[in-house]
């Protein structure tokens, strides 16, 4: 990709290339937006410059496998299709896999294939170029205010300026981390968003439509789709396994979703025949999800020390 003018275009194949800012952080701190950009032109560099002109923090990678090793530092991806060791479908494919970060390919303006593979292997938008540079500006803004990466830079409310506490799991709203016995959970943006969503109220039922207008920013008036359903079964189950108990997010069929917490291990009670045996807590018999209603140990403030409650 070349810059000519705020346009963008496609070197030829005689134009000899140069290396571009291996990938690294720092520079601007973490208050403005981190830009990765998956590219190995020339032009690169002036594509840095300019995002970092319009209050971004930008930095390249010339090489797919430089990116499948540091996306999780960023907040956007600029995807060059045409990288020397994976191609943008593949590489767009790999980091679905792992992470909703918004992705934003390059294609040629008559590459209407390309973009459709972009597209439906996971990438946000698509940009044709040549292109005018604010554009693209404008095209980053609307991925991250779609996606929810605009609000990780805003000030958080008062209401937010908690940790909530169930047992063992710490879900931090501030910081945006879960911790489990003390050790951090390694979450997706999506991931988090879904699990602080259902903890917020841990005893509401969240229907599906709800959970993908608030956390995947779905229209509320649109019928939610198969494929959009998949997405959230997939989150539920991924964040199932980092938890390491499915108990932690329970499925009321054909509603949807709510929080729960895990049930201690059973005490044992010698019955009347002499036999020994699990003792069944009061108030079970009615309701098989009794045994797992979550209750809220506290709520307090992020940077308030001292140890966690128990359930």
């Amino acid at each position: 990709m070349s810059v000519e003018d705020g346009n963008i275009r496609r070197l030829t194949a005689e134009t000899e290339p140069t290396l571009v800012t291996p990938v690294q952080r720092g520079g601007f701190g973490h208050s403005r937006p981190r830009i990765l950009v998956a590219s190995d032109c020339p032009s690169t560099e002036a594509l840095k410059q300019d995002m970092r002109r319009h209050g971004f923090d930008a930095w390249s990678a010339p090489r797919g496998r430089d990116v499948l090793e540091s996306y999780q530092e960023y907040d956007l991806l600029l995807l060059d299709t045409n990288l020397p060791d994976l191609d943008g479908v593949s590489l767009c494919q790999a980091i679905r896999r792992e992470s909703d970060l918004p992705i934003i390919g390059f294609t040629a303006a008559d590459a209407e294939v390309d973009r459709v593979l972009l597209l439906e292997a996971g990438c946000d938008d698509c940009v044709e170029i040549p292109y005018r540079a604010r554009e693209l500006v404008a095209r980053i803004k609307a991925v991250m205010r779609r996606t929810g990466t605009a609000r990780r830079a805003e000030p958080a409310g008062q209401e937010d300026d908690a940790a909530l506490e169930f047992g063992p799991l710490v879900i931090d709203t501030p910081r945006r981390e879960a911790r489990l016995g003390g050790r951090a959970i390694s979450l997706t943006r999506k991931e988090f968003d879904l699990l602080h969503k259902l903890a917020q109220e841990p005893e509401r039922i969240f229907q599906r439509q709800e959970l993908m207008s608030d956390v995947w920013d779905y229209p509320a008036s649109h019928r939610i789709s198969a494929q959009a359903s998949r997405t959230i079964d997939t989150h539920v189950s991924s964040l199932r396994g980092k938890l390491g108990n499915s108990e932690w997010i329970i499925t009321i069929r054909g509603v949807g979703f709510r929080f729960g917490v895990p049930v201690p291990e059973e005490d044992t009670a010698v019955s009347d025949t002499g036999t020994t045996g699990p003792t069944r807590p009061a108030g079970a018999g009615g309701d098989p999800l009794a045994l797992r209603r979550p209750r809220l140990v506290r709520v307090r403030n992020a940077n308030e020390s001292g140890p966690s409650g128990s359930y």
